[in-house]
């Protein structure tokens, strides 16, 4: 895996066209909502996080994919392990459940959820709930002005640098 900057050197056109097809998702799934940084509270600003985008070589395919993650090591001082843990089933379970299926010669089917905890439903953050940002930075931020030119208006200069 690779940084944005480090994977474009790489891969060249190949990764610009992962990063813009990882970013065309998110905006496709409405993964995230631009926000004024204006109508945020001081804990909100201080609390957002940056976005990072990884690119790495699929094995099998020899395709390259970009991945949007959101770098959260700033926020283990505020959320507690069980709030950022991601949902995984164990092998074993797995390899259990196939086990048994086999034995009583059921049909079974498996699939691939494309980001499947982006299309998972989130309610709205109540009045009074905390609320996580994720800072869209470098040069992200002219590839989504690019692709959704209504996002300019929510851009704005942190430490020098264009963040969204």
């Amino acid at each position: 895996q690779y940084y944005i900057n480090q994977g474009l050197k790489k891969f060249g056109d190949d990764g610009k066209d992962a990063v813009d097809k990882e970013l065309r998702q998110m905006l496709l799934r409405d993964c995230f909502t631009p926000e004024f940084v204006k109508d945020m509270t001081a804990s909100e600003r201080k609390r957002a996080q940056s976005a990072m985008m990884l690119l790495a070589e699929k094995q099998f395919e020899k395709t390259i994919k970009g991945r949007l993650v959101y770098q959260g090591n700033g926020t283990r001082e505020w959320l507690s392990r069980e709030d950022t843990a991601s949902p995984t089933a164990l092998q074993g379970a797995i390899t259990t459940t196939c086990v048994i299926d086999a034995h009583e010669g059921r049909d079974i089917m498996t699939m691939d959820m494309p980001n499947a905890f982006i299309q998972t439903y989130m309610p709205e953050a109540k009045e009074g709930e905390d609320r996580i940002y994720m800072k869209i930075t470098g040069m992200m931020v002219q590839i989504l002005i690019d692709m959704a030119p209504e996002y300019r208006k929510y851009v704005v200069l942190e430490n020098g640098k264009r963040i969204i």
